[in-house]
């Protein structure tokens, strides 16, 4: 079976192919690694997340009681109504979240990288080890504020910060609307969690997708020179074989060809038989008739 032309053409500049898969496995490399302080460090982007947990409970708050105990009624007032916190801390979550909160902690740590940092919260669905990506049955009265980051510090230094000035809007809203304080919603911290490496981009990405494209930029332009060299070299055969035909073709005008004589240069020709000149117009009254002797004298 013959061999696939584009094969053929591959083959014969392999040594640029050659140079061309080390060029691109070079440019592969710096896409996805740096060197920094003479190490190798992936460019991969890579995020830290840090939670700060708080309680939301009151003044009223029987978390700790065994039993509500009775207490006695009053003629014409209505019973106290117990707002659920699990409900309440859902509605926080999106406060938390807000930008009046984001733009408080901007002024205390300094502007939050849009691409790469955040503020987020969400309220707890599940046990302390469980994960809200993968929400529970649960509804419980507790916030978390998540911070994120490209390093561990900040994304803890983000959490904290958010959940610090929630806090106090929750407590300036509070004095502003002059609740008293055991009608009071308590935002109780539990704990700040350290920073845990978050999902990053997968590093085998770029390095793939750059040394592909490097290489078949080079197989095109493998392609491209076969094209040039192939017009290039039709066109030369055909202006030799245009000048070997000039070469070949008979002589003209007053070249004569081989072999031939050559007409006289006035182009009369006798005729012996006749007695006649050929070629010299019609002949005389005089050419058919016997000489008399006075002519032949």
């Amino acid at each position: 079976m013959e061999t696939p032309k584009y094969l053929q053409v591959l083959w014969n500049y392999k040594w640029v192919l050659a140079f061309g898969a080390l060029v691109a496995a070079v440019a592969a490399f710096f896409a996805g690694f740096a060197i920094v302080e003479g190490q190798v460090v992936s460019r991969a982007q890579q995020t830290w997340t840090a939670a700060t947990t708080m309680l939301l409970t009151s003044e009223s708050d029987r978390l700790y009681q065994s039993q509500v105990p009775g207490v006695p009624i009053e003629q014409g007032t209505s019973d106290p109504q117990v707002i659920d916190m699990s409900s309440t801390a859902l509605v926080y979550a999106y406060i938390l979240s807000s930008d009046m909160i984001q733009d408080t902690v901007e002024a205390e740590i300094g502007p939050l990288d849009d691409e790469t940092e955040s503020i987020t919260a969400l309220r707890r669905t599940t046990q302390p080890t469980g994960d809200e990506r993968f929400p529970g049955r649960y509804d419980l009265p507790v916030l978390e504020a998540v911070g994120t980051a490209e390093t561990a510090p900040r994304a803890e230094e983000i959490s904290r910060a958010a959940a610090t000035a929630f806090t106090a809007y929750v407590v300036a809203q509070q004095d502003a609307q002059e609740i008293a304080p055991e009608l009071r919603v308590l935002i109780e911290p539990l704990g700040a969690s350290d920073a845990v490496e978050g999902d990053s981009s997968n590093p085998a990405i770029p390095v793939v997708v750059t040394f592909v494209g490097v290489f078949l930029a080079f197989v095109v332009l493998v392609f491209i020179i076969a094209g040039l060299r192939s017009r290039s070299a039709r066109r030369k055969a055909a202006r030799t074989k245009a000048a070997g035909d000039a070469a070949a073709e008979p002589a003209s005008g007053t070249d004569a060809e081989p072999g031939v004589t050559a007409a006289e240069p006035t182009g009369i020709a006798l005729d012996a038989e006749v007695g006649e000149l050929v070629g010299a117009g019609p002949p005389s009254r005089r050419a058919g008739r016997a000489a008399n002797e006075n002519e032949t004298a």
